[in-house]
């Protein structure tokens, strides 16, 4: 009796260790939401996996080698825009190219409005009148300088209306090409006839803005703004920003603001807003402490995986729909609060530095293999096809990331939050075709 008793604890425990990786699901054969992701409640604490890390305050890059690494990601990869190399002036010719051919993808993908019709021909006809590209003659455009003053989001083509790739996929507007946050600067290039939005290139994309979410000013006092040597950056998921001590707007992780002074609990910071002719003009501005760190946070696995833990169960939003982040933008944010620049879809995330592996082609023990010999807890990146994720270590022989995930299947609706689940979810395993470690080639030796 004692051992059918012992042998009866051991099958539901051996159950209990197979089964507390996989989300929460019934024996339905209806898809369902996936509420419960993580049976052990342990692996969604930053603690529990830190704990685990034989060295977890070792600095994996110095700032003078983040530096070098951005450098790279800017003039070898090109997928980084730093403002001081901006020309003064772009062809009329090169403009138009880019323009057109913004225009020209979303045509050829978008086919349905927000509403469930169909878009006609006559919706991308107007769109290219508005883009007024009549004007842009032969010869050099004089850029104009600006930074933004709100949240905002940047479109592919000049406006609010979202545009489908399928019917009712509601979340996903193709025109979203990214969000930028307060204080992020651009070089506008051209600008609708009726002036209300403006084309320029940012730090990491290039597309269309609300003329209401920016301020113009010189290349040189944006770029004083931008490198002040006494900074904060933001370290929270969402950061409210107070203006006269009044709510203004909020800030998302990894912005970097500049600093005047610590008062208690607030510290005063500097932001860009505009006068009444859209010129910059910059104005104090006030963040709780707790929410800020001096200067960058030191690139460690303990710090990143701090950070990243503050997004768990926050909303997926595509292309920052909603203020919120995607994949590649959660990944971003949180290697930002370390001074890392990382380009902002995950396909160039993959690409940057000179330390990846290809893993496409491999079997899923080869690739688990990898990832265990050469991933770098909270330094690795793990890419497949649209997806990017964070490698947060191993758990009882099976790897673990934390990443922002849309993650439908054909058992249970999209999971759409930020999340903790082993790579064998939605079968990631046999899907990832690269890891990337953000380090240098001494540190991965």
């Amino acid at each position: 009796m004692k051992k059918l008793i012992l042998s009866l604890l051991l099958i539901f425990s051996a159950c209990q260790d197979i089964d507390e990786n996989k989300p929460l699901l019934s024996n339905s054969k209806k898809k369902q939401p996936i509420i419960i992701v993580n049976r052990n409640r342990h692996l969604n604490i930053a603690e529990f996996w830190i704990d685990k890390i034989e060295k977890p305050d070792k600095v994996i890059m110095t700032q003078k080698e983040i530096e070098e690494f951005n450098n790279n990601i800017a003039h070898k990869n090109h997928t980084l825009n730093y403002f001081n190399e901006l020309n003064s002036a772009y062809s009329a010719s090169w403009i138009k190219e880019s323009i057109l051919h913004s225009y020209n993808g979303i045509k050829s993908i978008a086919t349905h409005f927000e509403d469930g019709n169909k878009i006609d021909s006559k919706f991308y006809k107007d769109i290219k009148k508005y883009l007024n590209l009549e004007t842009l003659k032969n010869g050099d455009i004089p850029t104009r300088f600006a930074i933004t003053i709100n949240y905002c989001d940047q479109k592919i083509v000049p406006t609010d209306i979202e545009l489908l790739k399928k019917k009712n996929q509601i979340h996903f507007d193709r025109n979203q090409n990214s969000a930028l946050d307060i204080g992020t600067p651009i070089a506008i290039l051209h600008s609708t006839k009726d002036g209300l939005w403006y084309y320029g290139i940012g730090p990491t994309s290039s597309g269309w803005v609300h003329s209401k979410d920016i301020a113009f000013g010189t290349k040189e006092e944006i770029g004083n703004y931008l490198t002040s040597k006494n900074f904060i950056v933001t370290t929270s998921a969402k950061t409210a920003l107070k203006i006269g001590g009044r709510y203004h707007d909020y800030l998302r992780m990894g912005v970097r603001l500049p600093m005047i002074m610590t008062i208690d609990d607030e510290t005063m910071v500097m932001v860009p807003t505009s006068d009444e002719n859209g010129n910059l003009v910059l104005s104090n501005a006030t963040v709780k402490t707790a929410n800020v760190h001096k200067g960058y946070l030191k690139y460690t696995p303990k710090n990143i995986l701090t950070q990243a833990f503050k997004f768990l169960h926050l909303p997926y939003g595509w292309g920052g729909m909603y203020g919120e982040q995607d994949c590649s933008k959660f990944v971003q944010e949180v290697f930002a609060t370390v001074g890392v620049k990382l380009p902002r879809n995950s396909t160039s995330q993959s690409n940057v530095g000179d330390n990846k592996i290809e893993l496409a082609g491999l079997s899923k023990s080869s690739k688990h293999t990898f990832l265990k010999t050469f991933g770098v807890i909270g330094g690795t990146i793990v890419h497949l096809k649209g997806h990017i994720t964070l490698y947060i270590g191993e758990y009882k022989g099976e790897p673990y990331i934390i990443h922002t995930v849309w993650g439908e299947s054909s058992k249970h609706f999209a999971l759409g939050r930020t999340a903790v689940t082993s790579l064998n979810f939605n079968n990631y395993l046999e899907k990832i075709d690269r890891l990337t470690n953000i380090t240098t080639s001494e540190q991965n030796q």
